[in-house]
């Protein structure tokens, strides 16, 4: 049978019988000694391997074929001959299929400062492979590879490691794969602490698309594990099973239109694992918006006091600024930095400002009141407290009742997230 360790000499003899009949040589090579000619992830897996020119390469294949796949060459039987046969079409011809799915086990953090998130998960392939037909126990250190990367990879660490013949008959080759990583991702924040964020494990490969496509691995869907993250949800539609459905967790496998080409000329193949999550902003709303709400209806007291006494209404509202700005740089820390305002960005600056208005709105009051403008001050005096606090309250409480209104809808952050190919 054909196998990684040899073929058989009555073999090699009869394909250069067949060869000679059409006018052709083959140079029989060890794989380490050779560099392919003919394009086609099986010149790179078998232990022996055809020489011919490019011009000649149907003529050589089909004789290669003949050889190959015919009870007189004996590497194969009638039962399985055609399906050995259409397999090494495929691989000599075309681009070997690589089916790819994910397992999320457990996201551990994500890091908002650092757009930086860390998971454990497990990586599972497919692929067909004829050097392999019945042979048990085959050397993968010199079989075929699909040569994986993460291009979104910060650190990476493999646990374990499992590549077996799931189907000797027809060479289909199963590899399974856990790792602890840590992955980039660009996030966006700018509705920060009502965000949600569709994080991606992003794969692509050494080998360009005439070599390798990525294909969904329909037999084992994708499922996440994710336990709770410390101020996130992680999204799931599971059914009993555990078996992830609808689009929360799907392999994103880019249209070879939507991939750029390298600066080789190649455009490499690429999938995605996208994993939804949303901020659960309880956190942010019970220390943050309530202390900042409560500091500036606080300094609603100054109205309670004469417009004269300008001293103490500008004691209590410098009191408050400085309070507000102390207040934010606690909490800058917990908070991104980004080039754009976030949400909370222009909540606390917000508060900051109609404390420093209320504060310019002292002064005039007291100037009015020596001036002996009373209509001028009432007017300025109600402004003030229709314009500022009435607005500031309304909103606090829409904010209460609805807070889950303030989150984008997913095909929006999708579109914010969406990874380009740039290969």
């Amino acid at each position: 049978p054909l196998s990684t360790t040899g073929i058989n000499r009555s073999t090699m003899m009869a394909a250069d019988l067949a060869a000679a009949r059409k006018g052709r040589s083959f140079v029989w090579r060890r794989q380490s000694d050779r560099k392919p000619i003919l394009k086609g992830p099986v010149m790179s897996r078998s232990d022996f391997a055809f020489e011919a020119d490019r011009e000649a390469a149907e003529h050589d294949r089909e004789a290669a074929e003949h050889i190959l796949f015919t009870d007189g060459g004996r590497l194969g039987t009638h039962k399985r001959s055609e399906t050995v046969r259409t397999a090494y079409n495929r691989a000599f011809e075309n681009a070997v299929e690589v089916g790819i799915g994910f397992q999320v086990i457990r996201i551990h953090a994500i890091d908002e400062a650092a757009e930086q998130f860390s998971i454990d998960f497990d990586m599972h392939m497919r692929w067909s492979d004829p050097s392999v037909v019945d042979v048990k126990e085959p050397d993968w250190e010199k079989a075929w590879n699909p040569m994986i990367i993460f291009r979104n990879e910060v650190d990476l660490r493999e646990i374990s490691r499992r590549i077996y013949v799931s189907d000797p008959s027809r060479g289909v080759v199963f590899a399974y794969m856990k790792f602890n990583a840590q992955f980039y991702e660009n996030l966006e924040l700018m509705k920060f602490p009502f965000d949600r964020q569709i994080l991606h494990i992003d794969v692509s490969s050494f080998r360009p698309m005439r070599e390798l496509r990525f294909v969904s691995f329909d037999e084992r869907p994708n499922k996440i594990f994710a336990m709770p993250i410390s101020q996130w949800n992680v999204l799931m539609t599971h059914g009993p099973d555990g078996v992830a459905t609808g689009d929360k967790a799907e392999t994103i496998i880019p249209k070879d239109a939507d991939l750029m080409e390298s600066a080789d000329g190649s455009k490499y193949p690429r999938a995605s694992f996208e994993i939804r999550v949303q901020r659960d902003c309880k956190f942010y709303l019970w220390n943050m918006v309530v202390i900042a709400f409560a500091l500036v209806e606080m300094s609603f007291v100054v109205y309670s006091m004469p417009p004269t006494d300008l001293a103490d209404r500008m004691g209590v509202n410098l009191t408050l600024v400085l309070t507000i700005v102390a207040f934010k740089f606690t909490f800058a820390g917990d908070m991104p930095k980004k080039a754009y305002l976030t949400w909370m960005d222009r909540y606390l600056i917000t508060a900051f400002l109609a404390l420093v208005a209320q504060t310019a709105q002292c002064y005039v009051a007291a100037v009015l009141a020596d001036r002996d403008c009373p209509r001028a001050l009432k007017w300025v005096e109600h402004s003030f407290q229709i314009g500022i606090f009435v607005p500031w309250t309304l909103y606090h409480i829409y904010l209460a009742l609805f807070s889950d209104r303030m989150y984008l809808p997913w095909e929006e952050v999708h579109r914010q997230q969406k990874v380009q190919a740039i290969l």
